[in-house]
């Protein structure tokens, strides 16, 4: 039996050559292609809890505003009928009352805060506690499940 030598040419090592390099860019346009992606949904994230910090800002600012105004019928009214009928005449607009429970709406663009305080007694030392603070999302073209 003779033995076969395999001689490749010159074409062969050109071939081989050509077909890595076709490999190798590739390898870097998907390498690209997933960086871009990758910096999109970044981009997109960042922008989504930017708004969910400025609507968490809103929230806390009425709900300071709400404090203030807890604060001067406290002083005004020591009896819990008369404090809370004096807050209702005295709340801000947007906020609702229903027996000890104030509630109202943050809305920035597509995402809303639904808020939720209890009115604590006048003189305790806190004046509200948390009872709801949920963000809402609403993106166009999905509908809501059953």
């Amino acid at each position: 039996m003779k033995q076969r030598k395999i001689a490749l040419g010159p074409g062969a090592a050109s071939l081989i050559l050509i077909v890595v390099v076709l490999s190798l860019c590739m390898l870097a346009m998907l390498t690209l292609i997933s960086a871009k992606n990758d910096y999109s949904l970044s981009t997109r994230s960042a922008q989504m809890i930017e708004q969910v910090y400025l609507l968490s800002a809103n929230t806390e600012r009425k709900l300071a505003e709400l404090d203030g105004i807890l604060v001067d019928c406290a002083k005004e009214h020591p009896e819990t009928e008369e404090y809370l009928s004096a807050v209702e005449e005295n709340l801000p607009e947007g906020m609702e009352i229903e027996e000890d429970l104030v509630s109202w709406y943050e809305v920035l663009d597509n995402r809303s805060m639904e808020c939720t305080v209890r009115l604590l007694p006048p003189g305790e030392g806190k004046r509200t506690e948390w009872v709801a603070h949920k963000l809402i999302v609403e993106e166009p073209g999905v509908e809501e499940w059953d």
